[in-house]
């Protein structure tokens, strides 16, 4: 497993599709307006909500909410200009107008559960149960094993 131990790994819920899109690698940017100092690997959950105008947008359906879907990268985090907002269009995917204030999470390595496990999500960085981190960290040692394709 990556350096740290697994359970030390805070996580981060993010509604869909936003986060079907950072799991399978197409968004390598999450705009926030807060930037924590951890830098590693984190828990991706699923929120209950979704925009579902969004997912047609982006040619998706039927998303698992609800629980963790995998675990991404955070690499840095970087202030968000209108340059850069522009710039990176591709990878935070946010149509929106551009407002200051912002940053960027640099988020790779995404690897995808192949059973998402159900739990709460929560507001900021958080730390699952010790139940759910047993779970959690199974399902990230048989994606290391080569037991699962991490990104499908």
């Amino acid at each position: 497993m990556d350096s740290e131990i697994a359970q030390d790994w805070p996580a981060i819920s993010v509604r869909q599709p936003w986060a079907e899109l950072l799991i399978s690698g197409r968004k390598s940017i999450e705009i926030r307006s807060w930037a924590p100092e951890y830098r590693g690997r984190l828990w991706l959950h699923a929120g209950l909500k979704s925009d579902l105008e969004l997912e047609r947008r982006f040619g998706l359906h039927d998303l698992y909410r609800g629980g963790f879907v995998g675990s991404i990268q955070l690499i840095a985090i970087v202030p968000v200009t209108q340059e850069r907002w522009s710039q990176w269009l591709d990878k935070h995917l946010d149509s929106g107008k551009y407002r200051g204030g912002l940053v960027a999470w640099m988020v790779g390595a995404p690897r995808r559960f192949p059973t998402p496990v159900p739990g709460k999500g929560q507001l900021n960085l958080f730390y699952p149960s010790a139940e759910i981190v047993q779970q959690l960290k199974r399902n990230e040692s048989e994606l290391e094993s080569g037991e699962y394709d991490a990104v499908s």
